[in-house]
């Protein structure tokens, strides 16, 4: 079948069967996709139904049955390319940037090779600063161009401009400038990295906020202003911005009584690793606050709730983090280990966060709480009752007292029996 023109918003294309389909863009403006429609699982119920993936929508994943078209870049574009797993940026590490910006199809008539002007700059917020130790590259067509744009390229922590991009694909004809020979269709890639600072923006759930990284082409105005381009005044020349967006997150927990949820419980410690490997932070000045430790930075292997039973851990990416409550409150039993799981939710071509929600596993004591907003961990009171809760020791403590309990309660049973027998004999 095919689909009418597309105007931005959804449409829908029925379908004979569900399978596969590749979907062409009869204009070119996009590569071909293939999606799949949902699948017909027998294991729900009685009558089967098309199911996703538990998981499609998250970190990036497609889902079944929705394909978004994506046009070429045509103008420029920048992209977060270190981040696989789409799970954010610890703070104190390292982000790398890639803009694209494609070759002209046509050069601006009436304009010399000396006048033409086809620069790129950058200037981060305070949430990052340019690694300037790892320098900036230049590729056309895969090669490596720096060394063309050498004396082009200023590059410190709070800026980059690399002037003059134009000479690598165009050159001075008899009265103007022309594009070179097999130019046309090619992409420049500009490279570098930044480090994102500890006062990055965090998101959390119904709070997303993102650290947006600007890159701004300025050219020689064309006959005819372009869609998204802004005249740059009296200047003869015109720009457009593109962005890429940098996410790091925090993580709230609350404790509370088993018994008595209103009770909050301060003075829980914990030591929290991810991928076995335990995490230093850094105290803040907020009760029960804490930000990852960066390199250089000793931080600390413990941290404890404040006021209210709250604790946070910032700056950190969307991953698992696994929790061991090493000291319990004053006349509480400590819970057994258990993992926190920060879930951001991707638009459909992993630009932007557009939700970010907890998951927790390993004890029934931690559970998101009702507006998601947290994670609830909950310290049973000293008491028989609560035994079950503390663990594996905590149930053999309590099997070993109910055997105790049975064997003074069966032990009059069995006096009695023995007398009743005696008396019988005689």
């Amino acid at each position: 079948g095919s689909l009418p023109k597309l105007e931005g918003g959804p449409t829908t294309l029925p379908l004979s069967d569900e399978g596969l389909y590749l979907i062409v863009d009869s204009s070119g403006a996009s590569l071909p996709i293939i999606v799949g429609t949902k699948v017909f699982n027998e294991a729900l119920g009685e009558d089967g139904g098309f199911v996703d993936f538990t998981d499609a929508g998250v970190n990036g994943k497609p889902r079944l049955g929705q394909a978004a078209l994506k046009t070429t870049v045509t103008d420029v574009a920048k992209f977060v390319v270190n981040d696989p797993g789409s799970d954010g940026f610890d703070v104190g590490s390292r982000v790398d940037f890639e803009v694209q910006v494609p070759v002209p199809s046509s050069l601006p008539d009436g304009v010399s090779f000396d006048d033409y002007v086809f620069d790129v700059s950058d200037s981060p917020d305070s949430s990052l600063k340019f690694d300037v130790s790892r320098g900036v590259s230049v590729l056309l067509d895969a090669q490596d161009v720096s060394g063309e744009l050498a004396g082009d390229i200023t590059f410190t922590e709070d800026s980059l401009k690399v002037s003059n991009v134009g000479k690598l694909f165009a050159e001075g004809g008899s009265s103007q400038v022309v594009l070179r020979a097999g130019m046309s269709g090619k992409t420049v890639l500009i490279r570098y990295s930044a480090v994102l600072q500890t006062d990055a923006l965090l998101s959390k759930p119904a709070d997303v906020k993102a650290n947006a990284n600007t890159v701004t082409l300025t050219r020689t105005k064309s006959a005819v202003l372009p869609d998204g381009w802004t005249l740059d005044g009296d200047a003869g020349t015109e720009w457009k911005q593109a962005s890429a967006k940098v996410y790091s997150f925090r993580v709230d927990v609350v404790k509370a009584d088993k018994d008595a949820l209103s009770t909050k419980l301060a003075g829980a410690e914990f030591e929290v690793s991810r991928d076995e490997q335990t995490l230093k932070f850094v105290k803040l000045a907020g009760e029960g606050e804490y930000r990852l430790a960066t390199l250089g930075e000793t931080g600390v292997t413990t941290v404890s709730t404040g006021a209210g039973g709250k604790l946070s851990l910032q700056g950190v990416e969307a991953r698992e983090l696994s929790f061991m409550e090493t000291v319990a409150p004053s006349g509480y039993f400590k819970v057994s280990d258990f993992v926190i799981g920060t879930v951001p939710t991707w638009n459909e071509d992993v630009s932007a966060v557009t939700a970010v929600s907890y998951e927790s596993s390993g004890s029934n004591l931690a559970n998101v709480s009702e507006d998601g907003g947290h994670v609830v961990v909950l310290d049973p009171a000293w008491s028989l009752a609560n035994l079950p809760y503390t663990g594996g020791m905590g149930i053999l403590i309590l099997l070993v007292v109910g055997a105790l309990i049975l064997v003074f309660a069966v032990r009059p049973y069995i006096l009695s029996k023995r007398a009743e027998r005696d008396a019988n004999l005689i």
